[in-house]
């Protein structure tokens, strides 16, 4: 079963329609295209901290906290000593190219903008038929063991509905792998 995800974006005016654009999840993908030039991360959730600091590799980096949670000092500390500058003021909106108006009226401009968006599976398909979804930190994904079948015998899971993190590459390789360990289920069924 391979469902595909769906990405959810934190409710951010204007940040939806740049998804992809100016707006991005990875830094691997498209950190390089940004030319070290500044980088803003809306935080989103945990795993917002893991990208602020990957980042840093590509430019200058300022997070934007937008109440996603509160800073604990040590991690002030850790990002401070990556460089990264921290902005707590909440977002109002993104505007122009990857432009963030903060709810103070300040207009922080960027090369471009990444959040961690968390997953879903696009279809309701695999939790219809009894397969076990798991909160993952990126979000839900379908549980497989280690020969990718789901908790529903005879049905497997691949790509990035079923482990984390997401990329294309990853996707089809285990699309490749799951196909060989679905026929060798077939030959050899216990």
């Amino acid at each position: 079963m391979q469902v595909g995800i769906i990405d959810r974006l934190p409710e951010i005016d204007g940040l939806s329609e740049r998804w992809g654009k100016s707006v991005f999840h990875c830094p691997y993908c498209h950190g390089y295209e940004l030319s070290r030039g500044r980088i803003g991360v809306i935080a989103a959730g945990p795993m917002s901290l893991h990208q602020t600091e990957l980042l840093t590799e590509w430019g200058d980096v300022t997070l934007l906290v937008n109440k996603a949670f509160a800073l604990e000092p040590d991690v002030v500390s850790v990002l401070e000593n990556r460089g990264v500058a921290i902005e707590e003021t909440a977002i109002e909106r993104i505007q122009d190219h990857a432009d963030v108006r903060l709810t103070d009226g300040r207009v922080r401009t960027f090369a471009g903008l990444f959040v961690v968006p968390t997953v879903a599976p696009s279809s309701g398909l695999p939790g219809e038929i009894g397969c076990a979804l798991e909160e993952t930190p990126m979000g839900l994904r379908i549980r497989t063991n280690d020969n990718k079948e789901t908790s529903v015998p005879g049905i497997f899971a691949c790509g990035d509905v079923s482990h984390m993190p997401q990329s294309v590459a990853l996707a089809v390789g285990d699309g490749s792998m799951t196909g060989a360990l679905l026929h060798r289920s077939l030959v050899w069924p216990s």
